[in-house]
């Protein structure tokens, strides 16, 4: 069974959403249906769904902002959007998101069953593809026990060849990481690499996702221009990248424990 979540911000496209499928039937165990991206995000402190069914038109956080702090958490989370909204602009950021599929509303039940059927059997064969890789790297180091090595890297390990890949990744999202629009598959493009397997790379060199990267250097940099009173705060949210400044609060907060403002203020 694999974990979904549903944000929509209509009571009655909630309740309709909840009842009206038979989602244990489709392999899905429904965790909740809650009204915003911030009810989300709390969830996520708590429990991480595999899936996540958002509206795109909600206040406080909007679909779209939300899938973005959904994949900066857990970039493993397939999300789909669920919206009225026909706007080719949603549709291209949503791409740029890796949102797994895109429903239009008034819903209709057999085409969100079809739809998140479809997203279980992509998350099966993920699932699957992992297994075989872990196999396929246990059978390896099983049969070549001294080969590893140790790289005069800090905490960094692996190979030369990983190592060089994921330098040059990450000197990619030093270069990139204030534009709003940055996403893993540029930086996979950047080094020729699938987004999966760059990011399986960068953690297993780095011990973090590229994401996690980018928000790292994006909360580094906010906090040094933080320390000058004539930047506003608006305007260091908008030069790391963000488009959202409560997104940027609790990015920052989670980080260093308090607020940018706070932050600000110990240097007044």
């Amino acid at each position: 069974m694999f974990k979904l979540l549903i944000a929509e911000d209509v009571k009655i496209v909630r309740e309709t959403l909840v009842h009206a499928i038979n989602w244990q039937a489709i392999g899905i165990d429904l965790l909740g249906a809650v009204e915003n991206g911030e009810e989300v995000l709390a969830w996520l402190d708590r429990e991480e769904p595999d899936l996540l069914l958002t509206d795109i038109g909600m206040p406080k956080m909007n679909g779209l902002e939300l899938i973005e702090a959904v994949k900066a958490r857990n970039p493993d989370i397939r999300c789909i959007i669920l919206s009225g909204l026909n706007e080719f602009e949603h549709a291209r950021q949503a791409i740029k998101l890796q949102v797994l599929d895109y429903v239009q509303k008034p819903i209709d039940p057999g085409e969100i069953e079809r739809v998140l059927a479809h997203g279980v059997e992509v998350l099966r064969k993920e699932r699957a593809e992992r297994q075989a890789l872990a196999l396929t790297e246990q059978a390896a180091k099983d049969k070549l026990p001294n080969l590893s090595e140790t790289l005069p890297l800090g905490e960094w390990s692996g190979s030369l060849k990983k190592k060089k890949l994921v330098e040059q990744a990450l000197q990619y999202v030093k270069e990139a990481y204030t534009r709003k629009e940055l996403a893993l598959s540029d930086v996979s493009a950047s080094v020729g690499l699938s987004d999966k397997y760059l990011n399986l790379l960068f953690k297993e060199v780095t011990g973090m996702t590229i994401n996690h990267a980018i928000i790292r250097l994006r909360m580094e940099e906010a906090a040094r221009l933080l320390k000058d009173p004539a930047i506003k705060i608006y305007e260091v949210c908008d030069w790391i990248g963000y488009t959202d400044q409560d997104h940027f609060r609790e990015s920052f907060k989670k980080q260093y424990g308090m607020t940018p403002t706070e932050y600000r203020n110990k240097f007044l």
